[in-house]
């Protein structure tokens, strides 16, 4: 091994013959035990595989490991060492990590384990990283010729503080220990994560997250991934979800659904998100009403700054639903827009009339949303008001679902979300 100085890899070790201290051959090394209690993991004992049964030598019980020899020496007879046995806080790393999968949590990738790599620490071996090379496969085999011109790549060494043993706690059903440290990770780092595993595993990601991480999951996830999720969901559960996402997104996962789905999700919806969506998706296809979302915040135009600021603080608007505050008069009329920031400076008893703009850019239900698109970057909006005939105000469409809507397919995926 060269990736640390005085490394060894777990396969040196692996089927070693082991000898008491008479030096009587007592059986084979089946396993390599590393207690997890400390960072990184320290090697606590040695499985010997026996006809009689298992037996494990402590770490203080192995006299040396004769790397060359392919011998482990044991500094006891063979009536000082006990039956094997495994304690919750401990890994046998043969079992546990060889040909299974670990995620790289720095790279957000799973990688499978060819090898484990072992240093020298004080008087202990403790468990450096975990190596995913074909290098490491082909030595495993007794190849190290080939090994050797093989060539390393990046991410082929994953060092322990960035292993998450996430299939390992999955097949103990430990799912809490498992997405600790996934909850900490942003929504579209933990979807990337999502669509590496099956259907077990994304069930249980999902449903160890609150409902509103799960739906920004949800939205950063694949539309065949996103439907499947939802389908393994208890149905309380996924309308929850379902009720945490941005409407006009909502809408169009609802209309991925099998019907008999999606309406049994919108029943259990409070009324009036369930009339947003269900008039969301009444909308054509490829129009500014397809593309709207309900999600924005409407002032009446006789409120004062103060007012509205005290009414902001109070209910905790979404990011996204800040953007522009659209300004209506007594018939829900759209008469204004003000930005936060002319809203914070102005006086407080400013009315919105005295410093909203009033020569609105709008649009209808029914444009196109490539007309959409296009007026949006002609006035540099970041969002645009939809309004019926009579300019009462229907929802809003944001920058980034208007160019989601105009751009090609590939390069979709290379767009950032505006409004998280």
């Amino acid at each position: 091994m060269d990736e640390i100085p005085g490394s060894l890899a777990l396969s040196e070790l692996d089927g070693m013959k082991v000898f008491d201290a008479a030096g009587v051959e007592i059986g084979e090394l089946g396993d390599v035990v590393a207690s997890t209690t400390l960072d990184p993991p320290v090697i606590t004992a040695f499985f010997i595989d026996r006809d009689e049964g298992q037996l494990a030598a402590s770490w203080g019980q192995v006299g040396e490991i004769d790397v060359d020899g392919e011998r482990l020496l044991l500094g006891v007879p063979l009536e000082a060492v006990k039956a094997a046995s495994l304690r919750s806080d401990e890994l046998s790393l043969v079992d546990a990590l060889l040909d299974n999968q670990v995620l790289d949590m720095r790279r957000r990738t799973f990688v499978r384990v060819q090898d484990v790599v072992l240093e020298p620490a004080e008087d202990h071996l403790v468990v450096a990283g975990v190596d995913a090379s074909s290098a490491a496969l082909a030595r495993r085999f007794g190849l190290g010729f080939l090994s050797r011109r093989l060539p390393k790549k990046s991410g082929d060494f994953v060092p322990w503080s960035d292993v998450n043993l996430i299939a390992l706690r999955l097949s103990r059903l430990n799912f809490v220990e498992a997405f600790a440290e996934l909850a900490e990770l942003h929504p579209a780092d933990i979807a990337d994560i999502v669509g590496q595993v099956g259907p077990r595993e994304r069930a249980a990601v999902l449903a160890t997250l609150n409902a509103g991480l799960a739906a920004d999951t949800l939205q950063e996830m694949d539309e065949e991934l996103r439907t499947a999720a939802l389908q393994e969901m208890p149905l309380e559960r996924a309308a929850s979800v379902l009720e945490c996402i941005e409407a006009d997104e909502a809408a169009d996962i609802l209309s991925e659904l099998p019907d008999t789905l999606a309406q049994e999700l919108l029943a259990l919806l409070p009324d009036k998100r369930e009339q947003d969506l269900r008039r969301l998706a009444s909308h054509p296809e490829h129009t500014a009403g397809s593309l709207m979302t309900t999600d924005f915040v409407m002032l009446p135009r006789k409120a004062t700054a103060g007012k509205a600021l005290d009414w902001i603080r109070r209910e905790r608007p979404e990011q996204h639903m800040m953007t522009y505050l659209y300004i209506v008069d007594s018939e829900e009329r759209l008469v204004g827009v003000v930005s936060l920031r002319d809203l914070v400076l102005a006086a407080p008893d400013d009315q919105m009339t005295a410093f909203m703009e009033d020569d609105l850019v709008q649009i209808t239900a029914d444009v196109d949303e490539e007309e959409v698109g296009r007026v949006m970057t002609k006035y540099d909006l970041l969002a645009i008001p939809v309004v019926d005939e009579e300019r009462r105000l229907l929802g809003i469409v944001t920058l980034d679902d208007a160019l989601e809507a105009v751009v090609p397919d590939d390069w979709k995926q290379r767009l950032p979300r505006l409004y998280r």
